[in-house]
């Protein structure tokens, strides 16, 4: 008989047969031989299950009458142990409905008795190789995955992102179909790493990615583009649609919030830029455009959720056009002393909720919510040995540090004419008793929300630790807020002050300790 020949890419090395009759499980055992060197024999089902947990078999052929089990039931366990083996399943009892079960239960194909070994050595050697070529497609794209895949969060990555964008651009041109990109970043993120852990931190970016993923749906995509950065593409959308879907991600991200060991909890804020396409953007100029509306966004919307400042009036947006350049200036105070970038988001947490609940007016308002992050600016000209000083300052040290409000309103007017802003940074250090520097104000002579965030940054300071000493409780940074009503602050606002405080905390003294 003239020998079949196929070629493949490999050839089966081990094979097992499983065969209840002797004489032709020898039969095929020999001829099997002459195209490989190891072929082994099992008489049962039981006796191939045990030979395939011993041994590694790169094709399988098994009689589905066996004298102890089911053929079918070996085929299934062996496929469940073997994934990457070629099996060919073989009976006496051709029907179409055993084949069709052998297949459902691993079989690769299937051989009717009686059976010339040779064409059972070309089945085992498709078999084998059909399922190397499946076992590599499924890596191949398993690999790709993990290529346009983010490790931490499961989400799609900047590769991938950058790919979709330039096919998106490309479609939107050809089709001149509207397409827009939204920009979002976690706030205060290297706060959250730094007071709360970087475990939550990455339960944060988990959930912001979860968020995405719930609802951004196709033809639009989304993908973590680095950092606490996110993009979403939206094909076919304009800005206002696409502003609707980011909103909704903003709604299930400020859900999650982090508490650290003193119970203070932060919650979960989105800063989110859009841009769109016009016909003339590259991928990078698209991004770089929304990457800029989310930072005036930032700029612009308080440090916790949930609060009415999306929209802001058509002069205020043009006043803190460069804020972004004054938020990079206070991430350099952070680099160098970590207290000021908490210090300032945490007081200003405070005071746009004593803001609210006050009922201080919008232009108010938008001033706690730019100037408050920003208040410290001036102590980017603070020596470092002053600045990062553990211990009390001498008097040289304090008027070098008392500079810093004069010098924060000059950098801010420098940047944006917007006076209530320029006013808080400069005045926050005032008294009510006219004590505080720079300009010895006192009274109604200090702008209402200035004399409010004074209050707030007082209390956050206190309740902060720093590297020489501990910060207070709840209860005793209370007292001294009291003892400070009609001297250094307003007692009307420092007694609005003390009631949101013990609302918010309920006067749990283990719930100040705002920076452990």
């Amino acid at each position: 008989m003239e020998h079949l020949s196929v070629v493949r890419r490999r050839q089966p090395q081990n094979i097992l047969v499983v065969e209840d009759d002797p004489t032709l499980g020898r039969l095929v055992q020999m001829v099997l031989g002459k195209f490989c060197d190891n072929v082994s024999l099992a008489r049962s089902g039981g006796e191939a299950i045990a030979a395939v947990d011993l041994g590694d078999f790169d094709a399988i052929a098994c009689d589905i009458s066996l004298p102890d089990m089911s053929g079918l039931e070996v085929i299934a366990q062996m496929r469940r142990r073997e994934p990457g083996c070629g099996i060919v399943a073989v009976t006496g009892f051709v029907d179409v409905n055993v084949a069709v079960e052998s297949m459902k239960c691993g079989a690769d194909d299937f051989l009717g008795k009686p059976f010339d070994p040779e064409i059972l050595w070309h089945m085992l050697n498709k078999a084998a190789d059909s399922r190397a070529r499946h076992i590599e497609a499924e890596q191949a794209t398993a690999y790709r995955q993990l290529a346009y895949t983010d490790a931490l969060t499961g989400a799609p990555n900047r590769r991938f992102i950058d790919e979709f964008l330039v096919d998106a651009i490309d479609r939107a041109t050809r089709d001149g179909q509207p397409l827009a990109v939204a920009y979002l970043d976690i706030d205060n993120f290297k706060l959250l790493n730094d007071f709360v852990g970087h475990d939550a931190g990455d339960q944060i970016l988990c959930a912001v990615a979860n968020a995405l993923k719930d609802v951004v749906a196709e033809p639009a995509a989304y993908a973590r583009f680095g950092g606490d950065e996110f993009v979403a593409v939206f094909p076919g959308m304009r800005e206002e649609q696409a502003e609707i879907v980011i909103e909704r991600v903003r709604r299930l991200a400020s859900r999650v919030e982090m508490a650290n060991d003193a119970h203070v909890s932060l919650p979960t804020r989105l800063s989110c830029g859009l841009a769109s396409f016009t016909g003339t953007e590259s991928p990078r100029h698209l991004v770089s455009e929304a990457e800029d509306a989310m930072y005036l966004d930032k700029s612009l919307t308080p440090t916790i959720s949930g609060l009415p400042f999306a929209s802001q009036p058509a002069d205020a947006l043009m006043k803190v056009k460069n804020i972004k350049a004054l938020r990079n200036l206070v991430k350099a105070i952070d680099r160098r002393d970590s207290y000021t970038r908490y210090h300032s988001d945490h007081a200003t947490q405070l005071a746009v909720t004593l803001g609210r609940d006050i009922g201080l007016p919008e232009e108010a308002m938008t001033a706690l919510t730019i100037g408050g992050p920003i208040h410290d600016l001036g102590k980017i000209v603070v020596p470092d040995e002053i600045l990062r000083k553990p211990g009390r300052l001498t008097n040289d040290e304090r008027k070098t540090m008392e500079e810093h409000p004069v010098m924060g309103a000059a950098i801010t007017a420098a940047v944006t004419d917007y006076d209530p802003v320029v006013n808080l940074v400069r005045h926050h250090h005032e008294r009510w008793d006219g004590g505080g520097y720079p300009g010895n104000l006192k009274r109604e002579e200090i702008w209402v929300p200035t004399r409010l965030f004074t209050l707030c940054d007082a209390y956050s300071a206190m309740t902060t630790d720093r590297p020489y000493r501990k910060g207070l409780t709840t209860e005793q940074a209370i007292a001294e807020i009291e003892r400070g009503r009609g001297t250094q602050f307003d007692p009307d606002l420092g007694a609005s002050f003390v009631a949101m405080v013990e609302r918010e905390y309920g006067g749990d003294s283990t719930r100040g300790d705002a920076a452990a």
